[in-house]
Order: structure tokens, then C-alpha cells, then sequence
């Protein structure tokens, strides 16, 4: 949902000045998020979504006062900078700007009624809670609540004691204690709608914040800790093969992200390939994610050797990213690459931008001619899903699909996806590809 309305998010970023938001930091933080946002969607589509948030927009402008800035984090998702003397004045400034927020608007035809949850959050004048701390932590509040506060402004008391800057625990002693998680993400052909395989993404479940995404860890992370971390989402992706087969699920691959930093380590291959024996998994189920944007592969013979390897064994090469980076034909030319991911910055708006359309078409046209399959990722809506199947892409993956789930959450997804296949975008009935 995030990514859905990039053809006029520079435009609607733009209505609120961003200036003075953080030079002084006021004594509370209300956080307001759009509750209906995918029904909308739904209803609106793109076009009318964006003209909707543009209205949304300057209904919260009118309800504030010039002292008060807001930062828009997200489509659907806004955060303001209250300056209040107390919870009092707060609360009447901040369902002020819920009851404006909630009015009626007219969108193409049609009368909407938004739908604002809030979340007010102390802003402490203190250097070890961060203001980027509390709203991260006040998304992943907002992400638990129930349908009783839907609709309404919750005050939070005390964000030193449930918003702490400082995590409890650090990666390693995270991978110790097993709560590095992966999430996974399917991947559907477009001309058959049978999922063929899924992505391993890194999740850390955090004891006292729930699960992390990858942004809220992944910085700054240590060679050490980036490599053991990659041989634990190694451990979850093969173990999730083991159990789609026992489960009568046969998915064919499993999809693993690397770096230059862990194709540096000279152990990484027969690591891997030790790992696939002891499942007795052929390598060939295995997918490895290379980002095209790393340094090129041949600049490292370290690296080089272990994809050699790798490959040789018969597992399969990705190039994640594709079209963002500079080493993508080169990798192209020296190995056997499988596969390229088109990067979602083309397949954003693709329906309907010409020029998205002209890139996308320019890359598949590529990969027909070196004889190379195509995925598109970060395809979030059904109508991008239908025009990559139509000009020819091979697979796709994004929210259009499903958003990356549990293991046990998999074979329910896929037994629905069974039930609705002939209903995609693109199929062709009896095409099994």
C-alpha cells in the first residue's frame, strides 16, 4: 500500500512544509492514520485515491495552527508536532483535527467518508528517546490495536517506559535467543497462477515490540552479525521446503537474499550446500537473491568462487533489483543467471504511466533475448498485476499477491490462492507452465 500512489506522492508530499518540523520539537506527537485506506482503494483506484488524500490533506491544514507542522510518513499516514502545555489543550487540538479529517469529501462521483485513527505520544525533552524512535514505535502501537479504538484518539502515558530508544537485546543476542524470524513472501506465474515458490525475509520478533522489519535492524549492522544473520534465513528457507513438502504443498523453490559481504565469506558455499544434503534438497530449489547494486562480482574472486560453485551445484541466481544498479550485465555475461527481478521503482504505476511502461517493456524485451525469465516485484495492485501479465512477464510478486506471512500462515494462503486461480489476471486455463 505504501509504494501504491508514487506517480503523486512527490505532489501530495509537497503540500505540507517540511521545514521546522524537528529544529523544535513540541511536547506531543499526534500520529493519525487512515483506517479504510484499502476499501478506498478499492473503490477509487489510484487516480481517485491520490485526488482523496490531496482533500484529506488540507483538511487537517485548516484544523491546525501555524505552529503545529505535520510530516506525512506515509500515504494514509500523517504525523503533527502539538505544541501544548497540557494533555488537556492536546486532546481538543487533536480530535479538532480528527472531526475536519473525517469529513465528508466528494471523490469522483462519489461521497467518502474518511476514517482517522490517532495515537497522542509524549515528546519528552530527552536525547535518548528520539523522535524518529516514537514514531516508529507509535506505528507498531497503532499496528495493535483492536477494533475498539479504531476511530478514535488514544493517549499514550508513558513512551519512556513502552517507546525505550535503546532495544533490550542486540542481533546476535536475538539470533541466540531464536527470535530472527522469517516472514515469506509467494511468487505466482502469470500465465498458470500456481505459486512457485517464496521468498525468505528477515523479521526480528522483538519480546517487548512485536515483529521488526528489516529497516529497523538492518542498518549498521556488523559483517559478522549480516552473515550470521544470512545463515539463519538460510536455515528458515530450507526448513520451510522440508515442510511444504511434508505437507503435500510442493513448492518449488525457496528464495534466499545475499550481499558482497556474505559471498566474501570463503566458507559460504559448502555451508549452503551442506545444509541442502542434510535436508536432501536438490540445489536447485534454492533461489539466491543477488542486489544488481553490489560492487560486480568479478571485482572479488572470493565471491566469484562461491557463486561459481553455487551454480555449478544447480542452484539458481536471481538479480534482485534489476534496472537500479550498474552490475547487472556484467553478472548477466559472466554467469548463469536464472532470472531477473524487475525492481518495483518500474513496476509502480506501470497500468497507467507510458514511461514505466516503456522501461518495463525494454527489460522484458531484454530478457527475451538473452533467454533469461523475468519476475516483477513489488506489484500492488491487480490492475499492475494484469498489465505485467500481459505484456509477457513470467511471475510476479507484491501485495497484489499477498504481503510476506509465518511459515504456518503459508499453507492456508496457498490452499485460498488454489481456490481463486482462474480469477487472476493473465491466466490461461490448462496453461501449465
Amino acid at each position: 500500500m505504501e509504494r501504491l500512489f508514487s506517480a503523486g506522492w512527490g505532489k501530495l508530499s509537497r503540500f505540507f512544509p517540511r521545514s521546522g518540523i524537528d529544529r523544535q520539537p513540541g511536547r506531543l506527537l499526534l500520529l493519525l492514520r487512515l483506517e479504510n485506506m484499502q476499501i478506498l482503494t478499492d473503490r477509487l483506484e489510484q487516480a481517485g485515491m491520490t485526488h482523496l488524500l490531496e482533500q484529506e490533506a488540507a483538511h487537517l491544514r485548516d484544523a491546525l495552527r501555524p505552529q503545529d507542522p505535520v510530516q506525512i510518513l506515509a500515504p494514509g499516514l500523517f504525523a503533527i508536532t502539538l505544541h501544548c502545555n497540557c494533555w488537556t489543550a492536546a486532546m481538543t487540538v487533536a480530535r479538532r483535527v480528527q472531526q475536519h479529517g473525517q469529513r465528508r469529501l466528494a471523490v469522483m462521483g462519489q461521497t467518502i467518508r474518511p476514517v482517522l485513527t490517532g495515537l497522542l505520544i509524549p515528546h519528552p525533552r530527552l536525547t535518548w528517546i528520539s523522535k524518529a524512535r516514537l514514531l516508529r514505535q507509535g506505528q507498531m502501537k497503532m499496528d495493535s490495536f483492536g477494533p475498539a479504538e479504531l476511530g478514535r484518539i488514544i493517549p499514550l502515558d508513558s513512551p519512556c517506559d513502552q517507546l525505550a530508544d535503546e532495544l533490550p537485546l542486540t542481533i546476535a543476542d536475538a539470533m541466540k535467543a531464536g527470535q530472527m524470524i522469517a516472514h515469506f513472501q509467494p511468487k505466482v506465474c502469470c500465465h498458470s497462477g500456481r505459486v512457485t515458490g517464496f521468498e525468505a525475509l528477515a523479521r526480528w520478533q522483538h519480546p517487548m515490540q512485536g515483529v521488526l522489519p528489516p529497516e529497523s535492524f538492518m542498518p549498521g549492522l556488523a559483517e559478522t552479525d549480516h552473515i550470521a544473520l544470512t545463515g539463519v534465513m538460510l536455515q528458515h528457507a530450507l526448513d520451510a521446503l522440508v515442510f511444504w513438502d511434508e505437507s503435500g504443498n510442493h513448492v518449488e523453490t525457496a528464495s534466499l537474499n545475499i550481499s558482497n559481504v556474505e559471498l566474501g565469506d570463503p566458507d559460504l558455499s559448502e555451508t549452503i550446500l551442506q545444509e541442502l544434503e542434510k535436508r536432501r534438497l536438490a540445489p536447485s530449489r534454492l533461489v539466491l537473491e543477488l542486489l544488481e547494486s553490489i560492487v560486480p562480482i568479478n571485482s572479488d574472486p572470493v565471491a566469484r568462487k562461491n557463486l561459481k560453485h553455487l551454480l555449478e551445484a544447480g542452484c539458481r541466481l536471481d538479480l534482485d533489483d534489476f534496472g537500479t544498479g550498474y552490475a547487472g550485465l556484467d553478472a548477466v555475461r559472466t554467469f548463469s543467471v536464472h532470472r531477473i527481478k524487475i525492481d518495483r521503482s518500474y513496476v509502480t504505476g506501470c497500468d497507467i504511466d507510458a514511461n514505466q511502461q516503456r522501461m518495463v517493456s525494454a527489460i522484458l524485451a531484454m530478457a527475451g533475448q538473452l533467454g533469461i525469465e523475468t519476475i516483477a516485484e513489488g506489484a500492488e495492485t491487480q490492475q499492475e498485476h494484469a498489465y505485467l501479465a500481459q505484456l509477457g512477464c513470467d511471475e510476479v510478486q507484491g501485495y497484489a499477491v499477498a504481503r510476506p506471512m509465518p511459515l504456518e500462515e503459508t499453507l492456508e494462503f496457498m490452499a485460498r490462492h488454489e481456490d481463486r486461480i482462474a480469477s487472476l489476471p493473465g491466466i490461461v486455463p490448462g496453461k501449465l507452465i
